[in-house]
């Protein structure tokens, strides 16, 4: 019961910020044109996590702080230049880099980060419920529990996503 509440209660800002990722991916890989040089490194997985953890960590307390401005702007900022990333790669050395170097780690460190993008929205929520509360409109409650659950799946996506780049993806 709580998981599916946790889903379908922040389901809307998992589309947005899924949507934004998507959209500036898009911008950077279409925008940019050059081949990348890369210089391929076995990442730590402590070092990897932390960082993952870090950009996390921005995406939630900077949406809490602006009402979800910095989380969209950041989580756009790093799609783009991964779509910047994965074009330039692509055109310099073709894909198997990226499918060896990238993809095994980017689908949970993306879902992860999308996840803390979306946990970044609860101040516009919280004061979206109390809006409708103080018109005496019907509204979900906030689940402190569906915020900890989400955070926990957030953070276990970037445990497997280091992981992953620390024992199978390599240039």
């Amino acid at each position: 019961m709580m998981i599916k509440r946790a889903i379908h209660t922040h389901f809307p800002y998992f589309l947005l910020s899924l949507g934004v990722y998507v959209v500036c991916f898009a911008l950077g890989a279409g925008i940019f044109s050059q081949k990348l040089v890369i210089h391929p490194t076995s990442m730590a997985f402590w070092a990897t996590f932390g960082h993952n953890l870090m950009v996390g960590v921005i995406l939630m307390v900077g949406g809490w702080l602006t009402l979800g401005m910095a989380n969209t702007l950041y989580l756009g900022y790093h799609a783009a230049m991964l779509g910047v990333i994965v074009k330039g790669v692509a055109k310099g050395y073709g894909w198997h880099p990226l499918m060896t170097g990238v993809f095994p780690h980017a689908v949970p460190e993306i879902m992860g980060h999308l996840l803390f993008c979306t946990l970044g929205y609860e101040t516009w929520r919280f004061l979206h419920i109390v809006k409708k509360r103080a018109r005496g409109e019907k509204t979900e409650p906030l689940y402190i529990r569906d915020i900890l659950f989400l955070f926990l799946v957030a953070v276990v996506l970037l445990i497997l996503s280091a992981g992953l780049e620390a024992t199978v993806s390599h240039g």
